[in-house]
């Protein structure tokens, strides 16, 4: 039996990650309307308000099927939304999880991807038992590598990405638990 993946919100100093709330629909739809988001991550483009709310109630499920775990990145003194962050495809023989993560572009250059990142990876390790946490960044990305270089991740080869039915080239980067 795959147990469920509890959690109430992470403290991460300038963020908090949370789990979505129906409120957050509106926000998640206004962001994934950025074409930054759009090239580099695997939502559907373009995304649809039925998509915002789909993915909410897949977010739910996943961490009920112990599968993922995905969070809204907020602004800690303010509650402000900021982006997502996930940890999915949890392979608890293995150990292993996949992060993932946006910020919105009113959120973007301030540290927000690096603190929640961080914050985030220290949690599944720690809180999941997972030895190690990968994330795969598509070439050309190079803010979102900056982000993992600064979380202390390290390149563990090259791969691909599926994305919208294409298999594009990336780097995957690991952080192992010490």
């Amino acid at each position: 039996m795959i147990e469920p993946i509890g959690f109430d919100s992470i403290a991460g100093g300038k963020v908090t990650l949370r789990p979505w709330e129906p409120a957050d629909v509106s926000f998640v739809y206004d962001a994934c309307q950025d074409p930054e988001i759009q090239r580099w991550t695997n939502l559907p483009s373009p995304f649809t308000a039925s998509d915002a709310i789909a993915l909410l109630h897949l977010s739910t499920s996943l961490r009920e099927e112990g599968k993922a775990a995905l969070f809204a990145i907020t602004s800690t003194d303010q509650g402000e939304l900021l982006g997502a962050a996930s940890v999915r495809d949890i392979d608890r023989r293995r150990r292993q999880g996949l992060v993932g993560y946006w910020v919105a572009l009113e959120a973007r250059g301030r540290g927000v991807a690096t603190a929640a990142v961080s914050s985030l990876a220290s949690w599944a390790l720690m809180t999941l038992e997972l030895d190690e946490v990968h994330a795969d960044v598509l070439l050309g990305n190079d803010a979102s590598a900056r982000v993992l270089e600064r979380c202390g991740f390290v390149v563990d080869g090259e791969g691909s990405c599926s994305q919208r039915g294409l298999s594009l080239p990336s780097t995957r980067y690991v952080l192992r638990a010490e």
